[in-house]
């Protein structure tokens, strides 16, 4: 029994030192892992192929690069058109509004530098335009109401409105007559000047502005002619006798 257990031993013995010492095992294991997940083989072999080649991610990343080349050259090459036209044509105004000379230049540049088409600079005209039109009449508009509300108040002041408002009036000029007598007004630029301001301001119409030119109008108004009764016949009579009392006795 122990000849024959001697043999195998030596046989076995024989086997391992044929394929090296622990071999086997290792192969056997190798083998395992790369059946199971070949990416991460242990042989030798597939370590130098795998060093040799990119990993996935970097694979990855040189094919974005070349992609991101690709497009970059793309863009290079079709480059977008300019949507502006090289000139405007005429634009439709909005009712009530005006566009020529610096205002139509600058509006041209403005959609230019926006790359508007001729279409879409006429939308913002559209839309922008009637906007801007009230915005300017805005002022005027509460202008012309607070005049209108002061010259409703002057018509129907007790003093220089309602029946003595056409006199008033004829009063009011003749504070505006520029001569040497007249202490507010010397000359005739002087009295257009205090016209024009009180004129854009609208402070003509207010009746405390209106009463202050009537007031002074009355100072400056030419004395009435005077008027008397002629004197009795009887009363003349004695008053010459008075006077010349030798006359009655020729």
């Amino acid at each position: 029994m122990s000849d024959e257990l001697t043999a195998i031993e030596q046989s076995g013995s024989a086997g391992f030192e044929a394929l090296g010492a622990g071999e086997p095992i290792a192969a056997a294991q190798e083998e395992v892992v790369e059946a199971a997940n070949p990416a991460q083989s242990t042989k030798s072999g597939s370590v130098e192929g795998s060093a040799n080649k990119p990993t996935s991610i970097l694979a990855g990343e040189e094919g974005k690069e070349s992609v991101g080349e690709n497009e970059e050259g793309a863009t290079e090459d079709t480059k977008p058109e300019l949507r502006a036209p090289a000139e405007y044509v005429d634009f439709a105004v909005p009712e009530g509004m005006k566009l020529e000379g610096q205002e139509l230049t600058d509006f041209k540049s403005f959609a230019r530098e926006q790359d508007l088409t001729q279409e879409q600079a006429q939308r913002v005209l559209d839309f922008a335009g009637p906007k801007i039109k009230a915005m300017i009449e805005q002022p005027y508009k509460a202008w012309k109401e607070q005049t209108e509300q002061w010259w409703n108040q002057t018509k129907s002041d007790p003093e220089v409105g309602g029946t003595r408002l056409e006199q008033s009036v004829k009063d009011a000029q003749q504070a505006f007559v520029p001569n040497e007598s007249n202490p507010f007004f010397k000359t005739q630029a002087e009295v257009q000047a205090i016209r024009e301001a009180l004129k854009v301001t609208g402070a003509m119409h207010h009746p405390e502005v209106q009463r202050l030119f009537v007031r002074m109008g009355k100072l400056f108004a030419e004395p009435g002619h005077l008027v008397g009764k002629p004197v009795p016949q009887d009363k003349q009579q004695t008053f010459l006798n008075s006077m010349y009392p030798t006359m009655n006795s020729v």
